[in-house]
This record gives structure tokens, sequence and C-alpha cells, in this order.
């Protein structure tokens, strides 16, 4: 196990976030000793704090916030997820969070790492300086990709208000139903991620915005296509929300729906001018990537 080497330290990470998971199912049925009542939450901190150093040396290689392939794109989320629920966790406790959330982290980070072609070098490339030429894009893509952390850990906490509410429905504690958060609770901290997350994506919007009015030629028409079509599907679902017009299991299926939808999009938000800094060699795999 190298600790320098990025791919061993996100493995390490994955790994981490599996035993949290299996720990945090197998809390639900016996019970811990209280020196261990907290190792899921300690591996979640073990998993975060290598997953950032990862993350810390890929963007040191490529010289810029590490979100050139789909690795490092997916990486990124998760990195926001466990973020979004580190600093949940300080408001308030919701029973089973971490343990969902390792889950996702487990799922997510081994078929990134597994799917080798997600981590092509396409800082080898002949002529390449950095990921981004524009400080603004650089800063319009991170906050992006921080907000679908934050859809990432939304999608999360509505699967478990859809599994409370079908223990509710069949009057049957279920599994995991006596260990659930509430189903008020859930249906809250739903409504506060989609703000905070709307919030972040507009954000993104407006720094882009500025970008494109000065440089149009650098924003291919699909990104641009693509970014506004999920920006304005979030907000349309936050205002139907605060406006009770989408409720319940319905809001909680759109929001899963929505965010599977982003990650689907990841691959075609790119922009020109991360194209023309490599100039990949028609033979390259580089040149199949957008």
């Amino acid at each position: 196990m190298n600790f320098h080497d990025v791919r061993d330290l996100l493995w390490l990470a994955t790994a981490c976030y599996g035993a949290s998971f299996i720990l945090g199912m197998v809390k639900t049925r016996h019970r811990f000793p209280n020196v261990l009542q907290e190792s899921p939450f300690l591996l979640i901190l073990a998993g975060f704090f290598l997953q950032t150093r990862a993350l810390y040396f890929r963007g040191l290689e490529i010289h810029g916030c590490p979100l050139g392939n789909g690795l490092e794109r997916t990486q990124f989320i998760l990195w926001s997820l466990i973020l979004a629920f580190l600093l949940l966790r300080l408001i308030w406790r919701l029973n089973l969070l971490g343990t969902f959330c390792a889950g996702v982290s487990l799922l997510l980070g081994s078929l990134s790492l597994g799917l080798k072609k997600w981590d092509f070098p396409y800082w080898q490339a002949d002529g390449y300086t950095r990921l981004f030429k524009d400080p603004w894009i650089e800063l319009h893509a991170s906050i992006a990709i921080f907000s679908y952390g934050l859809f990432c850990l939304l999608a999360v906490v509505s699967m478990m208000y859809l599994s409370q509410r079908q223990t509710l429905l069949s009057r049957r504690p279920g599994f995991l139903g006596p260990y659930l958060p509430p189903i008020q609770e859930l249906d809250a901290a739903a409504m506060r991620l989609l703000a905070v997350g709307v919030s972040f994506l507009t954000l993104s919007m407006v720094v882009g915005i500025m970008h494109w009015t000065r440089h149009p030629e650098f924003v291919s028409h699909i990104k641009l296509t693509v970014t506004t079509a999920l920006w304005i599907g979030y907000l349309l679902l936050f205002v139907m929300r605060i406006s009770n017009r989408l409720y319940g299991a319905r809001f909680a299926k759109w929001t899963i729906a929505l965010f599977a939808v982003a990650l689907l999009s990841l691959s075609l938000v790119s922009s020109k001018t991360k194209i023309q800094a490599y100039k990949p060699l028609p033979s390259s795999p580089l040149a199949y990537q957008f």
C-alpha cells in the first residue's frame, strides 16, 4: 500500500466506507460495547481523510481541482457527500444517515475505481499545462460538483424516507424501520438539503455565466444545455415543494431520479477550453472522453 498513490488511497478510503456500512448495519441488530459505539463514524472520518489526501495529491498532479475524468468527478461528488454529512451531523443527528452515505460511497467509489477507463491520464497528453485555463471556470466547476454532492445526500435522505414510509404503510417494523428517523424529520431534512443544493447550483450558474459572456467560444452548447436543464429541474422541484404541489413519496422519487440524471450527465459537461488544452491524437482515448 502506497500512501502517496492516489488510487491506493481511494481504494483504502472505499474500504473504510465499506467497513463503516457493514458495522452500521450490524449495529442496528446487535449492541456494541461502549468503546465500539462510534466505530462506524470513526471509519467514515478515516475514509474522508484518505479521500481528501488522494484528491489533494491528484490536484497537485494535474495543477487544478481534480475534475478531469469520470473517476475524479465521481470521487469529488462522494467527497462532497461525506463533507455535507459531517456538517449536517453537527446540526442534528439522523439515525443511519452515516450508514447510508457510507453505502453509497462504497458502491459508487468501487464502481469508479473498478472501471479503469474512467481514470485516463489526461494530464500526460502532449501540451497539457493545467486542467482549467480560467480560474472562473474552475470555481464554477467545483461549486457545481459540490452541489451534486448535496443532491446526492438529498437522494440518500429520500431513500431513507421511502424506506420509512413503506414500513409505516405495511404496519410492520421491517429490518430498518425501528432505527430510521421519524418520517417528519426526514422530510424536513430533505427540504433543507434541496434549498442549500439549489443555492450552490445557482451560484455556480452565476459564475459560469460571467465567464460565458466574456468567452462564449469556450463553452460547448451541450454543456450549456445540460447544466441549464439540471438547474431548471432542481429549481422547479424546489418551487413545487415549497408550494406544496409536490411532496411525500413523489417528491422523494423525483429527487432520486433527478440526481441519477445529474450523474449520467457528468460526461457531457465539459468546456472547450479543456479539450483544447489536451490536444489528444485521434488514436488516443482522450479523443473520445467527451
